[in-house]
């Protein structure tokens, strides 16, 4: 074989390879392009109602997972001041209803929309106490957000729902 034939042959295949993984690669992120947008707008969303209510949150302080049956759960860590940290606590499951809502209103306009509803929710509270602070943590499911956040309970009534999950570290 002619050395110059060889080496475009070569060449082409390189080309080939190189357009293959490229392709392959695009293909990949269109794929997760869904997800990344829909934790885009639960995130958002949580970010939005917190600072309605002057609550500083961050997305890096947000996590949303999924066990290996699909159940999705979301935590969120905020930070209060020394004498508020029910009101912030409160407001982190007041912002992640909001952000479910969202979700579901999304999936209803939009088809085929696979909308992020967390089945339980765990929002982390530090809370300054001297040298070291103090950690408060809760957790509560989907139906008790949305009781709250639709108005079908009051926040006291949530809070004795959710009380054997509050714990203080």
């Amino acid at each position: 074989m002619n050395p110059v034939k060889f080496r475009l042959s070569m060449t082409n295949q390189i080309h080939m390879k190189t357009v293959r993984k490229i392709f392959l690669l695009c293909f990949a992120v269109c794929l997760i392009s869904d997800g990344l947008k829909a934790n885009y707008a639960f995130y958002k969303k949580v970010s939005a109602t917190c600072k309605y209510y002057r609550i500083e949150s961050d997305s890096k302080n947000m996590n949303l997972t999924s066990n290996d049956k699909g159940a999705r759960n979301f935590s969120l860590i905020l930070d209060s001041n020394r004498n508020n940290f029910e009101m912030v606590m409160i407001i982190g499951f007041i912002s992640a209803g909001q952000a479910i809502m969202h979700q579901k209103s999304l999936a209803q306009k939009k088809e085929g929309y696979d909308p992020v509803i967390p089945k339980k929710v765990f929002i982390t509270v530090n809370v300054p106490m001297g040298k070291q602070p103090m950690i408060v943590s809760a957790a509560a499911t989907e139906n008790q957000i949305l009781n709250m956040v639709e108005g079908r309970i009051d926040s006291a009534e949530f809070m004795r729902q959710i009380k054997d999950s509050i714990q203080t570290l």
